[in-house]
């Protein structure tokens, strides 16, 4: 019997990031990259200042006025958004505690294999006039596909003064 590969973990939500922050590079026309090493664990290990802190939380460094800080996960196990999830209640704990410590709101990004990607985002993020189509519940977090969120225009991903 041939024996199972052990995944790569790390090297899988590094994959994720990456396409993560393409995805987001090229429907914005402004950067997105991985933080890289440590990812948003670096705040909590050293003493950062000024803009480092903003740059160095979340999985993604993001273009300036962009509202939200993003949490990517590369879990492949099914979530029943109709009853309590530990652990997409961990990452949404672990989302709005790195967002609210630089003022932004927490969005977690969950690459699904072969299902593509979900976006997670509290309900205050969204104006009625915003919702999009085909959006779901959990708790008070609105999930959607990601490439439905997207098409939301730019003024909800980004500060007034900042949008295009």
């Amino acid at each position: 019997m041939a024996q199972k590969q052990r995944i790569n973990s790390k090297r899988k939500g590094s994959a994720a990031e990456l396409e993560l922050s393409k995805i987001l590079t090229k429907r914005f026309g402004r950067s997105f990259a991985r933080v890289g090493v440590s990812s948003g664990a670096r705040p909590k290990q050293v003493s950062l200042d000024g803009n480092a802190t903003e740059i160095f939380t979340g999985d993604l460094i993001v273009p300036d006025g962009f509202r939200f800080s993003i949490e990517c996960k590369a879990v492949n196990k099914n979530i029943d958004f109709l009853d309590q999830s530990t652990l997409l209640d961990k990452f949404l704990e672990q989302a709005t505690k790195d967002a609210l410590s630089i003022g932004k709101l927490p969005m977690v990004c969950w690459k699904r294999n072969r299902k593509g990607w979900l976006a997670i985002v509290p309900v205050p993020a969204f104006s009625r006039s915003e919702l999009p189509l085909y959006c779901g519940c959990y708790n008070r977090w609105f999930v959607c596909k990601l490439e439905i969120l997207l098409e939301v225009d730019d003024s909800f991903w980004f500060e007034e003064d900042v949008a295009q």
